[in-house]
């Protein structure tokens, strides 16, 4: 009967911290708005896509190079057209969400809030369209040295550790005494 009793002391403790563990309930999820770019670097006089999304309904506004296209609801998309450029040159796109923020009261529900969220497109001159980079040997930066004295230290280390694991078995086995039964 002793036992019994533990067990349920510690059921009704185990329920006592799931209760207590658990978070409370959120009515009304956080706005979450993205904002992508099919490029984000062009050449002058190429078009891009900008494609801004969210999970509420948004009166959009996305500008870019002085133009400011609008919309409204969860998915806007737009097309711009990259200007004339003489060296290379950044310009922002900013995506602008307006929603009723449910989370509010009733008496303040009209007032809008605002999220925002921003790229950076890169525009290249046209005359350095034809252009190629200079190193074409690999994709990834270089760590420093040749790429085949770490890939021979590392065979190195491999050996090195197979032998001492193959040689500490060895003298484990040596050392064991023959069974008898």
């Amino acid at each position: 009967m002793k036992k019994f009793g533990y067990v349920a002391v510690a059921a009704i403790a185990a329920l006592l911290v799931t209760l207590g563990i658990t978070s409370s309930a959120q009515a009304y999820p956080d706005v979450q708005i993205s904002l992508t770019a099919s490029k984000q670097v062009v050449y002058g006089g190429d078009s891009f896509t900008a494609t801004a999304t969210a999970n509420v309904d948004c009166d959009w506004s996305l500008a870019w190079d002085g133009s400011t296209p609008t919309g409204d609801g969860t998915r806007f998309v737009t097309t711009y057209q990259a200007p004339q450029v003489t060296e290379i040159t950044k310009i922002p796109l900013t995506g602008s969400c307006d929603y009723a923020d449910p989370s509010k009261s009733a008496r303040s529900a009209a007032d809008p809030s605002s999220l925002q969220r921003q790229l950076t497109i890169t525009v290249l001159p046209v005359a350095s369209a034809g252009v190629t980079p200079s190193d074409n040997r690999a994709d990834l930066p270089g760590t420093g040295g040749p790429n085949w004295i770490f890939l021979a230290s590392g065979l190195v280390l491999l050996l090195a550790g197979a032998s001492a694991v193959a040689l500490a078995r060895r003298r484990a086995e040596a050392e064991l005494p023959a069974r008898t039964a």
